[in-house]
């Protein structure tokens, strides 16, 4: 039968989501700030301590482990759930493994671990912490799924592990990015919290130096970028590579990489730097992996004259020797509600929820121990009237009523004198129970003292602290990440100042295509070798080349990524972002104060001032505002006192270059007045001189020109006799 649900789609969507966006931060992307777990990373541990899979344990198949978790606890994907328990035992993605795996387990090159049913498992030494009291009614279990078994809603831990390991997940709405952090640290900032409750967190910060990743690297972070990470639970810093010079002989060097960033893949980021070498980023004449369980990449420079410090903080810039890492303390407090905290909100969290477990344990012990007194001071009644009692057990039908009221006995004390051996009421047990009694009731006191005395806990609380600190293994207790709190200032480092430089022709050729080649080439070779060359230059490698096109954009391009040698000229297309129907129209040599004429079809001009032209970008600076269709026609660097105009009506005008403004971009001014026509050519010259142009094959030249000189933007007169049809002046 179809139900039908009459209700407005909105609010039905609106409703699922926000159900689905709570279900998703709670029971699978947030950790909880008491264990630091996820729930499937809860599951995972708590199924093993289940399998009795300790440390002293052997080890068993993950296959059965993951099925063990999938089909009591975690109703989902057997490889997720296979993939958090291989990362809980990689040592180069948790600070602290929790899982001790044997087989492969993947590495830090990227390689997946084995399939399950090969690799095998148990807990780590340090995941004994994680179960302080779990059977001692330490903490609430809830039913699982199907409601067939019980579950910790949390992990009666020791460790900060929400800090210890950190964290990262993203949920509906919110993400989490939490870094690992140094054991020793954090339980000595835990101690300065128990004895001061209202410590700063700058006193805080003097115990905390920092993140702490499992694969070391060099975090810089100033002081106070570090005080407002840790006092709002938000921000970013750099990691770097941890690096060292080798001098090899005659001068040669290399720079040995010994620890790479946090979460880096090493395969991925060698083939990073191997590209960076093949398209000339980087001066590097090779790299090699010379890894084995310790990071050893070598980066071997072009030449021994390299700035070897100023060569890594180029690998720095261009590669994933240096990541930024950003931290967002996003946690669920109570295991329910999501909340970013800060370092000190934290520590409190965790020390709150540890004083309520030792509480609660010690709560659910001396309940036992007060039962068991209870037991104990009964069987020393047994043992005083041990005849008077074996004779009402020989003699009455109900000796359990007798016994009961004739020495005031509870129906438990009378059911465990009944209970007891006979081989138990020889003296030796007697006095063994009282010394039992003497003990249980030292630590009944002890635990009274731990449920009621606040100070006495507080002293409980950092011997505990203190003995984790010289039991844990010393290799987690070992800092691995270096600090640097200076301020390291970001050096502008060039590629341009590393590489030799060379002369270089670059050639644009009629149909829009360019190419470079070595040395600088003879003009009349260039002539009669080339055909279709509408411009070239004569530059240095280091210089840049700024490109116009008919649309007014200029682009700079670096002449290191054009074709060469033997390689076929081509298009400027590939090397900008231009438009189709753009047309170039001249290439020149970036340099310093550069200045040009500009001059479009209608007539339109001005002197442009090219020195904040070039950019890095492809899609180059719009330097002429062209409207109405027209076009950039012609460029010249040649700025002499007057300008002459040719237009396609055969008009010829003379006029002052001073009469142009100076512009870094703009519309120009009217050059020459061209009405239904356009402009032909422009040419920049000295009046003396003259102009000159080709007819057929004679060249032709005009010095006396008062007749053409005018004022900018007027019509101009009839160009001399025999000018050429084309109107173009002699380049």
């Amino acid at each position: 039968m179809t139900k039908i649900i009459k209700s407005k789609i909105d609010s039905i969507l609106s409703e699922k989501y926000l159900s689905y966006a709570v279900s998703t931060i709670i029971s699978r992307s947030l950790p909880d700030v008491r264990d630091g777990l996820k729930p499937v990373h809860r599951r995972i541990i708590y199924s093993m301590y289940q399998l009795k899979l300790l440390n002293d344990s052997t080890f068993k198949k993950c296959a059965r482990i993951v099925g063990d978790v999938m089909g009591k606890f975690h109703p989902h994907g057997d490889q997720a759930i296979y993939d958090s328990l291989v990362r809980l035992a990689q040592d180069f993605s948790t600070r602290a493994p929790l899982i001790e795996g044997q087989g492969n387990f993947g590495n830090i090159d990227g390689d997946n671990a084995a399939a399950m049913r090969y690799t095998e498992a148990r807990l780590d030494k340090i995941s004994n912490y994680f179960f302080d009291g779990i059977e001692e009614n330490a903490v609430d279990f809830k039913e699982n799924y199907d409601g067939q078994n019980l579950e910790p809603q949390v992990l009666p831990t020791k460790l900060p592990n929400i800090l210890l390991n950190g964290a990262s997940g993203i949920a509906v709405g919110m993400a989490t990015n939490i870094p690992p952090h140094n054991l020793t640290e954090l339980n000595n900032a835990l101690i300065k919290i128990i004895k001061n409750p209202s410590i700063n967190l700058s006193l805080l910060l003097k115990e905390i130096k920092g993140p702490d990743f499992p694969t070391g690297g060099e975090i810089l972070i100033s002081s106070k970028e570090l005080s407002s990470l840790y006092r709002t639970g938000k921000g970013s810093f750099v990691v770097r590579s941890i690096w060292q010079k080798e001098d090899l002989k005659n001068g040669l060097y290399q720079l040995i990489i010994t620890q790479i960033p946090y979460q880096v893949n090493k395969t991925r980021l060698i083939e990073q730097l191997a590209n960076l070498i093949n398209n000339k980023k980087i001066p590097l004449d090779d790299i090699l992996d010379e890894s084995d369980e310790n990071i050893r990449i070598v980066l071997k420079p072009k030449n021994r004259n390299i700035n070897h410090e100023k060569l890594i903080e180029l690998c720095f810039k261009f590669s994933d020797l240096s990541i930024k890492y950003s931290c967002n303390f996003n946690v669920l407090e109570d295991g329910i509600i999501p909340k970013q905290l800060g370092l000190k909100s934290i520590l409190n969290n965790f020390l709150e929820y540890r004083k309520k477990t030792i509480k609660r344990k010690s709560l659910f012990n001396k309940e036992k121990i007060t039962k068991k007194l209870k037991i104990l001071n009964g069987y020393i009644i047994a043992y005083k009237n041990l005849d008077a009692i074996i004779k009402i057990i020989r003699n009455k039908e109900d000796p359990k009523k007798a016994i009961i009221k004739k020495y005031k006995l509870s129906e438990l004390q009378t059911d465990a004198i009944l209970n007891m051996r006979l081989g138990s009421l020889k003296k030796l047990d007697e006095i063994t129970t009282k010394n039992e009694i003497k003990e249980l009731k030292i630590e009944l006191s002890f635990l009274e003292k731990l449920i009621k005395n606040k100070n006495f806990l507080d002293k409980y609380i950092i011997e505990e602290l203190n003995k984790t600190n010289k039991n844990v293994d010393q290799d987690i207790l070992k800092r691995r990440s270096k600090i640097n709190n200076d301020q390291i200032s970001d050096h502008i480092i060039d590629l341009e100042e590393f590489q030799e430089v060379e002369k270089l022709t670059v050639i644009l050729f009629n149909d829009g295509t360019i190419k470079t080649f070595k040395d600088h080439l003879d003009d009349n070779k260039l002539k009669n070798t080339f055909k279709n060359v509408l411009n070239y230059l004569k530059i240095l490698s280091n210089q840049k080349i700024l490109l116009f096109v008919s649309s007014g954009r200029v682009f700079t391009i670096d002449p290191s990524i054009l074709p060469s040698g033997k390689s076929n000229p081509k298009n400027f297309i590939y090397y900008v972002e231009s438009n189709s129907n753009d047309k170039i129209i001249g290439i020149l040599t970036y340099t310093e104060n550069l200045k040009c004429i500009v001059a479009s079809k209608f007539g339109k001009g001005f002197l442009a001032d090219l020195s904040d032209i070039s950019t890095s970008q492809k899609k180059g600076k719009q330097l002429f505002n062209l409207k109405n269709e027209d076009q950039l026609i012609k460029i010249s660097t040649n700025i002499s006192k007057h300008i002459a105009c040719l237009s396609s009506n055969s008009r010829l005008l003379i006029f002052k270059t001073d009469e142009l403004p100076i512009l870094k971009k703009g519309a120009g001014v009217l050059l020459q007045k061209v009405s239904k026509n356009y402009l032909s050519d422009i040419q920049s010259f000295e009046l003396s001189e003259g102009i000159s142009w080709k007819y057929g094959k004679i060249v032709k030249t005009e010095k006396n020109l008062d007749f053409w000189i005018g004022k900018r933007s007027q019509v101009g007169k009839k160009v001399p006799k025999r000018f050429n049809k084309e109107l173009k002046f002699l380049e």
